[in-house]
């Protein structure tokens, strides 16, 4: 559960500090364990790569696979990626910039989003000792008793995800590439479109009944994989550019640590969080294509959504459309 979450926010959003070091866990994981991990990586479609090209006759899009967290190379990414999206006709994203303000705004008046609005607060669902347990890893985190106490379960689920040290950095104002590449061009009067409703995250929540939440908190307490390892480990695998690794060893972590619903539980957010949006979101390409047909676009989205069987690319090809991988970055540069 822990993993999904951390990783919604790679493939959804907070921030991992650079200060933040922990250990890459491939490197302490058994070989006969790693060796299986790569082989499952290695035999998903498209799953190796962050930068694509999909064409069919004059349409084109250059699809980019986001770590919406800030790291050491966004700035470079940044820098490759703004030719390209200057480029083309029309640029796509989870939330443009004009939805991502709205949302905020939205959040700060309606605190039903975000707060529990009625009914029992946490303390009140929770045995004394796991709301104990809880409270106080929360205010390592920046969250007084009173503030955690209202929470959503899943906020609060995502924030143990992530390490105190980390969510200090985010406080500190830095942004990853999808927030950077958008402001830009929304400063610059491109034409950028929000390829799904900005209400479409949270709404996403409502799938998992009120038992389940308070689960995925019981788990993300109990759990022992330090938030700095798994962050680290997610972002070396990102910038080698192994997306599919990160999602095997998501299932791994998921299935060793997720309690006897686990396989369910992971299958659950998989559809959730990823296949029923990908269908969407080729839906939308296509229907813009079929109305532009020589329009060129850009599509930054979370780098989970494209690879796999009914990842955004694999939906794309099966339409009809060639899938080429695109030279991007300098591995000799990543971290190790």
């Amino acid at each position: 559960m822990r993993f999904l979450l951390v990783a919604l926010l790679l493939i959804a959003r907070p921030a991992l500090a650079l200060e933040c070091a922990g250990t890459d866990l491939l490197t302490t994981m058994p070989e006969p364990d790693r060796t299986a991990l790569k082989a499952r990586a290695e035999a998903t479609p498209h799953g190796h790569g962050l930068l694509w090209q999909a064409t069919r006759d004059n349409t084109r899009f250059t699809i980019f696979g986001t770590y919406h967290l800030p790291h050491e190379r966004t700035t470079a990414h940044l820098d490759a990626l703004l030719p390209r999206a200057r480029a083309a006709d029309i640029a796509y994203f989870e939330m443009n910039a004009p939805d991502a303000r709205a949302f905020e705004r939205m959040a700060a008046t309606r605190p039903g989003l975000i707060f529990i609005a009625d009914g029992p607060t946490l303390p009140e669902r929770l045995a004394e000792d796991e709301w104990q347990a809880l409270h106080r890893q929360m205010a390592t985190r920046g969250f007084p008793a009173f503030m955690t106490a209202k929470l959503r379960p899943v906020f609060v689920s995502m924030m143990l995800g992530i390490s105190p040290c980390a969510l200090k950095q985010q406080q500190s104002g830095a942004k990853g590439i999808d927030h950077r590449l958008a402001e830009t061009l929304h400063a610059e009067s491109r034409d950028t479109r929000s390829i799904e409703d900005p209400m479409t995250t949270l709404q996403i929540f409502d799938a998992f009944p009120p038992e389940k939440e308070l689960d995925m908190i019981r788990l993300a307490l109990d759990m022992a994989i330090d938030p700095d390892d798994l962050g680290t480990t997610l972002l070396n695998a990102y910038l080698r550019q192994e997306i599919a690794l990160i999602w095997e060893l998501g299932r791994d972590i998921s299935l060793a640590h997720g309690g006897p619903n686990a396989e369910e539980d992971f299958a659950l957010f998989e559809r959730v969080l990823l296949t029923r949006r990908n269908r969407d979101w080729a839906d939308t390409l296509l229907a813009d294509a079929t109305q532009n047909p020589d329009q060129t676009a850009f599509v930054a989205v979370g780098a989970a959504h494209l690879m796999g069987d009914t990842g955004l690319l694999n939906l794309l090809e099966r339409a009809g459309y060639t899938i080429t991988p695109l030279p991007f970055d300098r591995p000799e540069r990543h971290r190790q």
